[in-house]
């Protein structure tokens, strides 16, 4: 998935079953077909973008057959079935998948089983080498790359956050002649894959970090440095692509790890930030000097003081009016005449 140029789109199709796998054993592994049926009416599409690090595809596939593969691609590779049905098994098991879940092919290395009929299949193959920098700072592991022991993502949410990212990418950026003509974009693009499929389906990189830290703290390092952020910039007109870029990460790979490590957005983490100083603002205010609620609150980007007193209320369990008014004694500030 190398080139001088940035892209390169393809277009393949052919009424050929010999000629089609010939361009799946190029594309992605080498295999045995047996069709199940005539090949009269077969159809074949594969239609698609390769990238520098990645690639994203659209294969049709019009009639069924069943497939032994060799040995198992070293890129990963993702599939969700749009349309039609297919099976994989590696061993004893058969998993049959359902439209809309995303599956990933294994990588152990070993043969396996593949069954198909009348497909559509959206598919993102993602070069190793890049799964496993993102591995590195997400999760702040050395050692081997991540293995993947399930092919399936790790819960519906998780299938959900694939797909949308993998939406992201193929609609918003590849779709878009000059945003996919940018190399900074499609590395930005590439890591965002990266880090959709390590948070998304289960591996021995995020269990090296649980392990680690399993008498501490478990959010990912890409969440420190966000929350770092936060702590440090909640002075200033920040939203949450500047956390996200400060963090190193996407903002839907942003999005996902708040909401399953924290329980909220990053916004709502900014806000819960901004708050906390508030109330140390308060705290530490004198009215005879001209300190209100509403000032306090702007300060802190609460632009209605009605919406900032709920706010408060809800955390603090009083209205902000009354810690101004009870505040210590010992924090009132001396200020010149």
């Amino acid at each position: 998935m190398t080139g001088e140029a940035p892209l390169d789109r393809f277009d393949v199709r052919s009424r050929d079953p010999e000629f089609a796998h010939e361009v799946i054993r190029e594309a992605y592994f080498d295999h045995e077909v047996r069709f199940l049926g005539s090949t009269e009416d077969f159809e074949f599409a594969h239609t698609g973008v390769v990238a520098p690090q990645f690639m994203t595809v659209r294969f049709e596939y019009a009639m069924a057959a069943r497939l032994r593969s060799g040995a198992s691609p070293q890129d990963l590779v993702i599939d969700t079935v749009a349309t039609g049905r297919l099976a994989l098994s590696d061993g004893p098991d058969v998993l049959r998948v359902s439209p809309g879940e995303p599956v990933l092919m294994p990588t152990d290395g070993a043969g396996w089983d593949f069954e198909m009929a009348a497909v559509q299949v959206d598919a993102v193959v993602l070069d190793r080498t890049t799964v496993e920098r993102a591995a590195e700072s997400l999760f702040e592991v050395d050692g081997p790359g991540p293995v993947f022991p399930s092919r399936t993502a790790a819960s519906p949410e998780s299938a959900r956050y694939w797909n949308g990212v993998v939406a992201h990418v193929r609609d918003a950026i590849l779709a878009d002649d000059e945003v996919a003509s940018s190399p900074l974009v499609l590395a930005e693009a590439a890591r965002s894959l990266a880090t959709a499929a390590l948070v998304a389906f289960p591996n021995s990189a995020r269990t090296r970090f649980d392990d680690r830290a399993r008498d501490g703290w478990s959010g990912p390092a890409v969440l420190r440095r966000a929350l770092d952020y936060v702590d440090e910039h909640a002075g200033e007109d920040i939203g949450v692509a500047d956390i996200a870029r400060a963090a190193r990460i996407g903002v839907r790979g942003l999005q996902h790890l708040f909401r399953r490590h924290r329980g909220r957005t990053p916004l709502e983490e900014l806000r819960r930030v901004r708050l906390a100083r508030a109330h140390a603002d308060l705290l530490a205010a004198d009215p005879t000097y001209g300190d209100t609620v509403g000032a306090i609150a702007a300060r802190w980007g609460f632009g209605h003081a009605g919406r900032f007193s709920v706010e408060y209320r809800k955390v603090h369990g009083r209205a902000p009016s009354e810690t101004l008014r009870d505040r210590p004694r010992t924090a009132q500030r001396n200020r010149p005449g």
